[in-house]
């Protein structure tokens, strides 16, 4: 049921949570009305580590870096974080809003065509090329930031076609963090490339790997198993599945071309993410069948609403002042499609 206190703009900044969009071990993901001072009511996404992370430094202090990083950031495909706060006694990032699905979600009721994933894949590369290259604005030098998780499950396509890049929680950067993550292994097995398994260099390439693993799902509707991690095996591997024919019909030379480098055993081999860009961007024109926005109005909707069936009836945290603080009073609920008392 909905949190409906009456929130005063003289109470200063609160939240009013209003539906569970997602949980795991790190905690949860609530869909939120921001209420401020003359009025101001924002709709926003807040991430709450749990209880028990809470009580970890370590964990605590990622979640912060991942906020900081992407306050740095600015771009479309990027989810926008506004603010890292407290909510209670619990730490929480305030964060851009998507209505949408996650690609693993959509993925399940099949491929998606051709156009779609092209456009997708340059999406997800313009994202990845601009983390990278992007300049912070403390120092002015680029940020470096290499995701390390790129997977269908970290990116959140909108009812409308629109394509964010989530989950930066173990990304690396030039800038200054306090979590620790250097020595540590991280990402999801099958998406990470081989220098990652045999203790070589961090690079821009291992998103590119991952995101032509999450291309490849995305043309065959299925999921790929991790390739061997010798080279000519792991040749071999993909050679075999493209020519397999992901898809209908015989992939185009040059989207073969650009899976096979994205996918290559060296990560000197495989392009920048500023090439994938352009060359899905070439591969999305030259596609005839149904592009990513057409098809997300017929998938994402049912999705919204199937998310929203699992979660109805969860308990949902009291209105909140944003920086700690006591919750509001609980209220008495008010049915779906009433009107709050203002």
């Amino acid at each position: 049921m909905m949190d409906t206190a009456s929130l005063s703009p003289a109470t200063g900044r609160r939240v009013r949570f209003l539906e569970l969009l997602g949980e795991g071990g790190f905690g949860a993901v609530y869909l939120a009305e921001l209420h401020g001072t003359d009025g101001f009511l924002q709709r926003v996404a807040v991430k709450v580590l749990s209880e028990e992370l809470s009580e970890q430094p370590e964990l605590a202090a990622r979640q912060r870096d991942e906020a900081r990083l992407l306050g740095r950031l600015n771009h479309d495909h990027i989810v926008r974080v506004y603010e890292l706060t407290r909510i209670g006694s619990r730490p929480a990032v305030v964060m851009e809003y998507v209505e949408g699905a996650d690609l693993a979600a959509i993925l399940k009721s099949g491929p998606l065509p051709r156009r779609a994933v092209w456009e997708l894949v340059a999406a997800c590369a313009g994202a990845l090329d601009a983390a990278h290259r992007a300049p912070d604005p403390a120092t002015g030098r680029p940020l470096g930031v290499i995701h390390r998780d790129i997977k269908p499950a970290n990116i959140v396509v909108s009812r409308h076609g629109g394509v964010k890049l989530l989950d930066f929680g173990i990304a690396r950067s030039d800038f200054d963090r306090e979590g620790r993550t250097g020595s540590m292994q991280f990402g999801t097995a099958r998406y990470m490339a081989p220098e990652l398994w045999l203790g070589g260099p961090l690079t821009p390439a291992v998103d590119m790997y991952a995101l032509g693993m999450t291309a490849l799902e995305a043309l065959s509707g299925h999921v790929v198993k991790r390739a061997p991690l010798s080279a000519a095996a792991h040749t071999a591997h993909f050679d075999e599945l493209l020519r397999a024919d992901p898809g209908p019909g015989a992939l185009p030379p040059a989207a073969m071309a650009l899976l096979l480098r994205a996918l290559a055993y060296e990560a000197a081999a495989r392009p920048s993410a500023a090439e994938v860009h352009e060359s899905a961007l070439l591969l999305a024109e030259g596609a005839t069948d149904e592009g990513l926005a057409r098809l997300s109005r017929r998938r994402v909707p049912p999705l919204i609403e199937a998310r929203r069936a699992r979660h109805q009836g969860r308990p949902l945290p009291a209105a909140t002042p944003l920086g700690g603080g006591a919750p509001a009073p609980q209220p008495t609920p008010t049915p779906l499609g009433a009107t709050p008392t203002p």
